[in-house]
């Protein structure tokens, strides 16, 4: 995970990496090149890039830029994804994912190796302890929270993060609106929807 502030101006040349990445725009306004797909994207613009699609961006306005990107092995040459590369957080289905354990809403946007969701969890309510097998980050766009990890807590805000590892017990206490970007990555056989809490 990496938040970037690239200077209008720049660029970042053509290039391909074997890791799938998301990018989400949180300010500012660039051309981006996904393999054939070109747009203009702004703040609430997200771009899923696929591993080993070409990609290139023209930086039109000072961006600033969360970027996820899988830790998986690299992915095979035939691991690209046929869909489309740039979508805005507004204009997506938002949902409860784990509405009885949490009370995190927002869309998510599902890649082959990793999902990113904006979620926002209101005050005075809870992601309830639980573990999975993924591992999680999330990073802080706004609000306050008490976050526990194995049995440890820790206050995250605005600007911070949250690295929960895989199968560590976590949750957390919301103190004021949460907004954050989450990531998963995404293991084969398991899906938060059929997901436990106890």
């Amino acid at each position: 995970m990496a938040r970037l502030t690239l200077p209008a101006g720049s660029e970042v040349r053509p290039h391909a990496d074997s890791h799938e990445q998301v990018h989400t725009i949180l300010a500012g306004k660039a051309g981006y090149r996904v393999g054939e797909e070109e747009w203009v994207v702004g703040p609430g613009d997200v771009v899923l890039i696929g591993p080993h699609t070409t990609c290139e961006a023209q930086i039109h306005e000072a961006l600033e830029v969360v970027v996820f990107k899988d830790r998986l092995a690299p992915a095979a040459r035939d691991d690209r994804l046929p869909r489309p590369a740039f979508y805005n957080w507004d204009c997506m289905s938002a949902d409860f994912i784990t509405p009885r354990y949490s009370s995190a809403h927002g869309p998510t946007l599902t890649g082959a190796r990793i999902e990113v969701s904006r979620m926002l969890l209101p005050t005075a309510t809870e992601g309830k302890p639980h573990k999975h097998p993924n591992e999680q980050i999330q990073v802080v766009l706004h609000g306050e929270a008490r976050a526990m990890i194995g049995g440890e807590e820790e206050i995250v805000d605005s600007g911070g993060g949250v690295l929960f590892p895989p199968d560590v017990l976590h949750g957390a206490k919301i103190i004021r609106d949460y907004r954050v970007l989450n990531c998963k990555d995404i293991v084969a056989g398991w899906s938060v929807y059929q997901a436990r809490w106890e």
